[in-house]
C-alpha cells in the first residue's frame, strides 16, 4: 500500500492562476488565453446520501426529529461525522424535504418539513451544496421550494437540482453541479435535462461535472436498467462523476470509460423514518487531480462507511462512522453489490498500474482523518470557507477496476492519462 500525503496539504498550497498568451499558426494573431494552474492539483468532495431534516406530520412527536433536535439541539445530527466534512473541499447532500413554515402540503401521504432554522445542522457541519432534485422538495408546494431555496441560500449553501445548475471554483478549479430526479419521468425527458443541464455548466467552464441522480426503486440494491441508461448516458454527456439516491439502501459501483458511478448512497441523516430496514450508509469522498492546464488526469475514490444512527437498535437520526466488524461488514456489502453489477473491489495494490497518475492510499495516521491532517485546513470554495481540524482516522487501500470499463463513446471532458481508482478502507 502506497501512502499520499495528507490532503490538508493540497489545501494549504496556494494555486496561482495563470492567464497564458499563444499565437495562431500564422505567428500573427494571438489565441484566446488560457487559464491554467501553477501546479498539479488535487480537490476531495464528500457525497453523502438522503437527509431528511425534520418530520411528518402524523410521527411520533415524542421520538422525531424535532423532538430529538429540542432535547439535544441542532448540532447532535452532523456531529459524530462533522471531522469528516470538515476535512475536504466540497460536500454535497441529497436534501430530501423541505426547510420551511408553509402548512400547505402536497395531497400525497408522505410530506416533510423542518423549521429552516434546521438549516444549520448543514452550515455548521461544513456542508456548502445541496441537490434538491428529488420528489419530496415540493412537499409543501412551491411556496415551501421556494422557502428552503432561499433559507439555503442565506447560509452559504448552494442548491441546485433539475433546470438550476451550479458552478463552484475550488482552488481553480470549476465544478458543475447537476442534479436531476428520474422518478415518475420517462427516461428519454430525464436525458434531454441531462444534456441541457450539463452542456449549461460546461458552457461556464466547468472542468469538473457530477451528476447526481434521484432514482431507483425503494429498498432495491441493484440498479434497474433505467439507472444504467441514464449513468451512461450523464457520462457520454461529460459527467465527471455520477452518484445517486432514493432507494435509501446501498447499490454497488461501477466505472465506465473511466468514470466512476455510484449507484445508491443510501439513506444519511434520515429524519423520515425512525425503524428503518436497513441502516447502512457511506461518506463518498473521491479524490480528482488536474494537471496545470486544468484537465482531469485521475480519481481515487475513498469510502468511509457508516450507520445512519449511532444506536444500533433503531434510528437515533445521528449518522456515525462504522467500526470494527460493522465496518468490514459495510465494505464487504459494496464489493459484493459492485460485483453484481460487472466491478471487483478487491482491496489489493494496484500502484503499478501504467495509467494511474496517482497511485496511492492515505496514511493510517491517528492523528489524522481520511484526507486531514491536525494542524487544520480550509475549503476554499466561491460558497463558503471554513478552518477546522480532525482527529479521526481511516485507513484506504487501492483496487483498480480491474478492466470492467463498459464500451461506449469517450467522456468529453477526459484526458487521454485519465484513470479512475477504486478504493475501499481496510
Amino acid at each position: 500500500m502506497i501512502k499520499i500525503p495528507p490532503v490538508s496539504e493540497h489545501k494549504k498550497a496556494e494555486k496561482e492562476t495563470i492567464s497564458t498568451e499563444t499565437q495562431s499558426e500564422t505567428g500573427t494573431e494571438p489565441a484566446v488565453p488560457k487559464e491554467t494552474l501553477a501546479a498539479e492539483t488535487s480537490i476531495t468532495i464528500s457525497l453523502i446520501g438522503d437527509c431528511t431534516l425534520g418530520s411528518a406530520p402524523d410521527s411520533d412527536q415524542y421520538n422525531n426529529f424535532d423532538a430529538y433536535k429540542t432535547v439535544y439541539g441542532i448540532d447532535y445530527f452532523f456531529q459524530n461525522v462533522k471531522s469528516y466534512l470538515e476535512s475536504d473541499d466540497l460536500s454535497i447532500i441529497n436534501l430530501e424535504g423541505t426547510l420551511t413554515t408553509a402548512e400547505n402540503s402536497a395531497s400525497k401521504s408522505d410530506v416533510y418539513k423542518g423549521d429552516p432554522s434546521y438549516v444549520s445542522a448543514l452550515s455548521d457541519s461544513s456542508i456548502e451544496a445541496a441537490s434538491l432534485a428529488n420528489n419530496h422538495t415540493e412537499d409543501y408546494g412551491t411556496a415551501g421550494l421556494t422557502e428552503t431555496q432561499t433559507t439555503l441560500k442565506d447560509a452559504g449553501i448552494t442548491a441546485f437540482g433539475n433546470d438550476e445548475t451550479a458552478v463552484l471554483e475550488l482552488k481553480g478549479i470549476k465544478v458543475g453541479l447537476v442534479g436531476i430526479s428520474a422518478v415518475d419521468k420517462q427516461v428519454s425527458e430525464c436525458q434531454t435535462q441531462l444534456t441541457t443541464a450539463v452542456n449549461a455548466v460546461k458552457e461556464q467552464g466547468a472542468n469538473l461535472v457530477i451528476v447526481n441522480f434521484h432514482w431507483g426503486t425503494k429498498g432495491e440494491t441493484t440498479p434497474n436498467s433505467d439507472q444504467t441508461t441514464l449513468a451512461h448516458a450523464a457520462v457520454d454527456a461529460g459527467a465527471d462523476l455520477v452518484v445517486g439516491h432514493h432507494p435509501h439502501v446501498l447499490q454497488g459501483m461501477e466505472v465506465y470509460n473511466n468514470r466512476t458511478i455510484f449507484y445508491s448512497l443510501g439513506s444519511f441523516c434520515d429524519g423520515a423514518d425512525m425503524y428503518p430496514d436497513d441502516m447502512d450508509t457511506v461518506i463518498f469522498q473521491p479524490t480528482f487531480t488536474f494537471n496545470t492546464s486544468k484537465e482531469l488526469t485521475s480519481t481515487t475514490n475513498s469510502i468511509i462507511p457508516c450507520t445512519i444512527s449511532s444506536d444500533s437498535t433503531f434510528n437515533n437520526y445521528q449518522p456515525t462512522p462504522a467500526e470494527d466488524s460493522e465496518k468490514t461488514r459495510i465494505e464487504q456489502k459494496i464489493k459484493d453489490l459492485s460485483s453484481q453489477i460487472g466491478n471487483s473491489i478487491s482491496g489489493s495494490d494496484s500502484s503499478s498500474d501504467p495509467n494511474s497518475t496517482t497511485g496511492s492510499a492515505n496514511t493510517a495516521d491517528s492523528n489524522s482523518t481520511s484526507g486531514s491532517d491536525a494542524s487544520g485546513s480550509e475549503k476554499n470554495t466561491t460558497v463558503s470557507s471554513e478552518s477546522e481540524t480532525s482527529s479521526e482516522s481511516e485507513t484506504s487501500s487501492e483496487t483498480s477496476s480491474d478492466g470492467n470499463s463498459s464500451g461506449g463513446s469517450d467522456n468529453s471532458g477526459s484526458s487521454g492519462n485519465n484513470s479512475t481508482k477504486l478504493f475501499l478502507p481496510e
